[in-house]
């Protein structure tokens, strides 16, 4: 019996349907020649593949249906994972609509969609008419500055009566300007970076920094769990807040607005961890002349 080799996961394909993230052809029928272990970014992008979803997985923080779903992807491409740090990985769009979907928000309206299948009429009312629509809310703080400008983009998608009725998926798009501080282990402080970033979750926005930290530090095996990340403004006193789950990230979304629109600059610091040394201890080996 031969057994099949675990493939290794390359960043520049997408996890939950193994398509080339730059040709998009299938990976599990073709072969192509793209490189792709390179990262996906707003530059790299080709024709065939306008969209990408780059994602941290953090196997602690999601919840129970969103971890099912890339376990069973991990398993079904034989990734190898084995869930006990944090996974850099890209979505499609249908694979990210179908991962956020899972999200505790979209369950519980799921739940009610469930609850009220068969009678059309309550379907109606919860829909609230908007079948087919398309709703979008611009919010622009450049109206007192011309040097900060974060815009909220929030949209509705369009009613899918194939899938999940009675849903509609909300994408919050914010572009984030901030500073990056790098604080090692041994208490030196690396200069600060800026960055800018346009986002929408908590997975891309700690896979941006993440792309940050071993850019500055010119190494690619740093993951997630070798630091921690919190945020302050740049003049604030303290150690500021963690980021780290999506309460956090909320939190950081509307303190980042009333920053912007203050004129102050918004400090991302990384904490580096201690890395633990295995020390050998020697055994001490008693002979007795007899």
């Amino acid at each position: 019996m031969v057994k099949e080799k675990k493939k290794k996961y390359k960043i520049g394909t997408y996890f939950g349907c193994q398509k080339c993230l730059y040709c998009g052809i299938n990976l599990e029928k073709d072969i192509c020649k793209c490189k792709k272990t390179v990262k996906p970014t707003r530059t790299n992008r080709t024709v065939q593949v306008k969209t990408a979803y780059p994602r941290m997985f953090n196997p602690t923080s999601s919840n129970h249906k969103q971890f099912n779903f890339i376990k069973s992807k991990n398993e079904c491409f034989q990734y190898g994972y084995d869930f006990k740090k944090n996974i850099q990985l890209s979505f499609c769009s249908t694979c990210n609509s179908s991962y956020q979907r899972l999200s505790s928000k979209n369950s519980n309206s799921s739940n009610k969609s469930n609850l009220t299948e068969g009678t059309e009429n309550t379907e109606e009312k919860e829909t609230g008419g908007t079948k087919g629509t398309d709703i979008a809310k611009i919010i622009d703080l450049e109206a007192t500055s011309s040097e900060i400008s974060t815009t909220i983009i929030q949209s509705e998608s369009k009613y899918n009566n194939s899938e999940t009725e009675n849903e509609s998926d909300a994408e919050l798009e914010l572009e984030v300007n901030y500073k990056l501080v790098i604080k090692q282990a041994d208490g030196t402080v690396l200069p600060a970076k800026n960055y800018s970033v346009t986002i929408s979750e908590l997975d891309e926005f700690l896979f941006a920094i993440q792309n940050n930290i071993t850019a500055l530090l010119k190494d690619k095996e740093i993951n997630a769990n070798d630091y921690n990340v919190s945020f302050k403004s740049e003049k604030a006193q303290g150690a500021g807040t963690l980021l780290v789950d999506v309460c956090d990230f909320e939190n950081f979304k509307s303190e980042y607005i009333k920053l912007a629109a203050a004129k102050k600059v918004v400090l991302i610091l990384i904490t580096m961890k201690k890395k633990e040394k295995l020390v050998k201890r020697k055994k001490k080996v008693n002979f007795y002349l007899l």
